[in-house]
């Protein structure tokens, strides 16, 4: 078995947050302050790495990063949900950086997780007590039988969060983890087909496309947008709103540029 650790694109998607609130400081859509820690001495190795991969569009692609997990956020204050499920956490940092007292439950790899929860300790980062974890090999268990492990109170609310992993996965896998979520606000990202990406996304998506194929992590689904909200239609989700890079200056005010898109969407007891 090899030694625990992130995936190297939840390292290079924290770095992102990361490199966001570097350049914008004050005005950053997301103050994820934990992201540089998190990586720790390879931090700066991954940003210059990311720099030299993106070029012009870095800046405006670590903001579209940035913007979706402040979506997502977004989403979960406005649904008023008192649970907050992360799947495919990697090194999401909402339980440390939240204000509230939202239970925040984090669904991903034995391995990843293990390498988070060591790295937290080295860092001298304290366990939120809101924050359960649930470690899950999906090849090996199902989510049902993860999220039964996380005792979810059906009283408060959940809203689920599934961002960066949609184009790593078959198009069953999907179906299947859709139909196993309980009631809940779901918060997805998703990579749509090369055919909708507009110029900008086709420069950054090709070059991103590349490295995430080197790594041994290559994007497998990029349904339509059609194909995408039908997908969700199929598994008992109704899309209530779609959001892309353009979206993101009207909302916060800053440009973004991505290949990827976050979806809205509900379903009900």
């Amino acid at each position: 078995m090899s030694d625990p650790a992130p995936s190297r694109t939840a390292v290079m998607t924290a770095i992102g947050r990361a490199a966001h609130l570097l350049h914008h400081g004050p005005r950053a859509l997301l103050a994820d302050w934990l992201a540089w820690p998190f990586v720790g001495a390879e931090a700066e190795g991954v940003l210059t790495a990311v720099r030299g991969l993106l070029g012009d569009h870095e800046i405006p692609f670590c903001t579209f990063i940035a913007a979706r997990s402040r979506i997502a956020e977004d989403w979960l204050a406005a649904s008023g949900a008192g649970q907050y499920v992360i799947l495919g956490a990697g090194l999401d940092s909402f339980a440390w950086r939240q204000p509230g007292s939202i239970r925040v439950v984090e669904v991903d790899h034995p391995s990843g997780q293990a390498w988070k929860r060591a790295r937290a300790a080295a860092i001298g980062l304290p366990m939120p007590a809101e924050l359960a974890w649930v470690p899950v090999d999906f090849e090996r268990q199902g989510l049902g039988s993860a999220l039964a492990e996380a005792a979810l109170d059906g009283t408060r609310g959940v809203l689920v969060s599934w961002l960066g992993v949609i184009p790593y996965l078959t198009e069953g896998a999907i179906a299947a983890t859709l139909r196993e979520l309980p009631p809940c606000s779901l918060a997805v990202g998703y990579v749509p087909s090369e055919a909708e990406w507009d110029d900008d996304a086709r420069q950054v998506g090709a070059a991103l496309q590349a490295r995430v194929r080197e790594v041994g992590e290559p994007w497998i689904t990029l349904p339509t947008r059609a194909q995408f909200a039908a997908l969700l239609a199929d598994n008992g989700f109704t899309l209530i709103e779609d959001v892309g890079a353009h979206d993101i200056q009207t909302r916060y005010g800053l440009a973004a540029v991505n290949y990827e898109r976050m979806a809205l969407a509900r379903r009900n007891p």
